[in-house]
């Protein structure tokens, strides 16, 4: 039996937790219900344009989660992102152009070699901090779109990149480009399974608990006995995995793969997605990949002046959103307390 002052004491930490509880079901919920409003949008919306921009919204969706897994939750400075995205992408077209293999099984394959070019660049990592991390991964960005350029004689395609990707057959549904319905469901599903493990399994694990202990309070996790090196590990390996699946199927939906992926642009664009979304703090990245997708596709008249107001924008947020739109919702929380 407690004792009054016992259970006055455990009474606070026992309603903590049941509104934590109470919270994370709601998250549940709400996410599951986007992803049903999603699917309504892409039946009910008969416009190919409006399909195309939401599954690239998915696709680039995926890859903001995944390197918000990595830079915002493990604090672990990797600008090579998109050096999995293109491993995903270049590794699944070759199967399926050169070794005949079906594009479905092509994907998954693409996904095992991003996730292991992953491994590869972690381990030098794991020698270096902070800013040594975030200069080496990004010479690793750099230097891939010379080795794809020069690459023609091992199938990479050089600077013409590779044309004709198959596209995959699912049950006997081709999702070609054109099939823009069979593909919006297939990333629908694809990106909200990767997403849902991401940010409520994952990150709610103690695997999730140790990246966030590491990122916050290094020396102090490893005293409690966090391994270091293989959670950064770990956590490069799952998000290059994901990454590559992404690129995957941005390869055998558009069909062409150029080292344009590496460019300016697509980092920048990823970039300006945790800018504006917030790193670190759900659902900021991909909020961030729906108001970046959309806003570039708007911009397309513009399409001079497209690079300048992405830089432009996330500056804006570093300025006046320091935290991502979605620390608006905690400022809205604060202030409905303080009324």
């Amino acid at each position: 039996m407690f004792t009054d002052e016992e259970a006055h004491g455990l009474l606070p930490a026992a309603e903590a937790r049941a509104k934590n509880r109470n919270w994370l079901r709601w998250q549940d919920m709400t996410f599951w219900l986007v992803i049903v409003a999603l699917a309504i949008i892409g039946l009910v919306v008969n416009d190919s344009y409006v399909r195309h921009i939401l599954i690239l919204v998915l696709i680039w969706a995926l890859v903001a989660a995944s390197w918000d897994l990595v830079l915002g939750y493990a604090g672990i400075f990797n600008y090579a992102q998109l050096v999995f995205f293109a491993v995903g992408a270049y590794a699944s077209a070759m199967f399926s152009l050169y070794a005949g293999v079906p594009a479905l099984a092509a994907l998954g394959l693409g996904t095992i070699v991003g996730a292991a070019s992953g491994l590869l660049i972690a381990i030098p990592c794991l020698r270096l901090r902070g800013e040594y991390v975030a200069l080496f991964t990004f010479a690793v960005h750099l230097a891939l779109p010379s080795v794809i350029q020069q690459g023609r004689s091992i199938g990479l395609g050089g600077s013409a990149g590779l044309l004709g990707i198959p596209p995959i057959n699912l049950f006997g549904n081709v999702l070609g480009p054109m099939n823009k319905l069979g593909w919006f469901f297939f990333a629908l599903t694809v990106v909200s399974v990767c997403v849902y493990i991401i940010y409520f399994k994952l990150l709610r694990s103690k695997l999730g608990h140790a990246f966030v202990a590491l990122r916050d309070a290094d020396d102090f996790a490893q005293s409690l006995g966090v391994n270091e090196r293989r959670y950064r590990l770990i956590a490069f390996v799952i998000s290059a995995a994901f990454t590559a699946l992404a690129g995957g199927m941005y390869a055998h939906y558009t069909s062409v793969l150029t080292p344009k992926i590496l460019g300016t642009e697509f980092f920048l664009m990823v970039m300006v997605m945790l800018a504006i979304g917030g790193m670190g703090k759900y659902p900021g990245a991909v909020l961030g990949a729906f108001i970046v997708v959309t806003g570039n596709e708007l911009l397309r008249a513009f399409d001079d002046y497209r690079l300048l107001i992405l830089g432009i924008t996330v500056v804006l947020a570093v300025l006046f959103l320091p935290n991502g739109v979605v620390s608006l919702r905690d400022r809205f929380s604060r202030t409905k307390v303080k009324a």
